[in-house]
């Protein structure tokens, strides 16, 4: 009878070492940093255009909040 002694020594690749990894890819747009606050001018303000910086930077604000949530989503799907 044959020995088969000469093919245990030899190893079988495992399954996952066959699939290759996906890339991970992150849009540079997520990894962004936000925008500062807006800048109050030095001089008298009106109440519309105090109106409006205050709208300008809140928007800001909302902006940086939902880009920080979409760091974090993209870190925990990169992390699984």
């Amino acid at each position: 009878m044959a020995s088969l002694q000469g093919c245990q020594s030899a190893s079988t690749p495992s399954v996952d070492s066959l699939v290759p990894k996906p890339t991970a890819h992150v849009d540079p747009s997520v990894m962004q940093d936000c925008l500062g606050v807006v800048d109050i001018p030095h001089r008298f303000v009106s109440t519309d255009e105090e109106t409006r910086l205050h709208a300008e930077d809140r928007r800001g604000l909302g902006d940086c909040v939902r880009l920080n949530h979409a760091k974090g989503d993209t870190i925990q799907a990169l992390v699984k």
